[in-house]
């Protein structure tokens, strides 16, 4: 895999590089009902990894595993949109989508009252995540299939220009009217329209 460092020495790749093989490795193991499953266990630990939590606090015995070396994993660049796309997916895989979507949109809001902004671009890689994690629900040898294609960053996300970010609360009112509002509508809608677009997901 294609490997930089990051500004603070750490190990960076895309998010495809890695996610591309692991999954490879999972479906040339795994056959029928149990790939699926395999698959959902992938996403689990790899959105536990990218989170920053310790997998150990949902599988106690992963205390005892080796340590993994500290790798940021990154999407179209960006060190936060791996982790929305990933946490996203692994919620989707096991739980369904609402829940997803639910928990995308309310880490946005979060964010406009005081952390990092209201960002569509955060919101694209929930959305798309989510459609990861319903693939692998779904349909994990349409998935088994396209990874066994070669995968990239690309494939999983769609272009993110355009997509407004950073926006606090009284911003994202200003100009979108808050959720559900037309203009917001519309951002929504067009991030849909341009993960739709992606053959992964059609």
């Amino acid at each position: 895999a294609h490997m930089d460092r990051a500004a603070d020495g750490r190990r960076q790749a895309p998010l495809a590089d890695v996610l591309g093989p692991l999954l490879q490795e999972a479906a040339s193991a795994n056959a029928g009902t149990e790939l699926g499953r395999a698959y959902r266990n992938l996403l689990l630990v790899t959105a536990f990894q990218l989170s920053g939590r310790n997998i150990a606090q949902l599988v106690p015995e992963a205390a005892q595993w080796p340590r993994p070396r500290p790798l940021t994993l990154t999407l179209r660049g960006r060190e936060d949109l791996a982790q929305h796309f990933m946490v996203s997916a692994a919620l989707a895989a096991w739980a369904g989508e609402p829940l997803a979507n639910a928990v995308g949109v309310g880490k946005e809001v979060d964010d406009a009252r005081g952390g990092s902004g209201f960002s569509f671009a955060d919101l694209a890689a929930d959305r798309a995540g989510t459609r990861l994690g319903e693939l692998v629900a779904g349909n994990p040898q349409r998935l088994a299939a396209a990874v066994g294609a070669g995968l990239s960053d690309a494939a999983l996300l769609p272009s993110i220009t355009g997509l407004p970010e950073s926006m606090m609360t009284a911003e994202f009112q200003r100009r979108f009217g808050g959720i559900g509002a037309p203009a917001y509508q519309r951002m929504s809608d067009e991030i849909d329209r341009r993960i739709d677009a992606l053959s992964l997901f059609r």
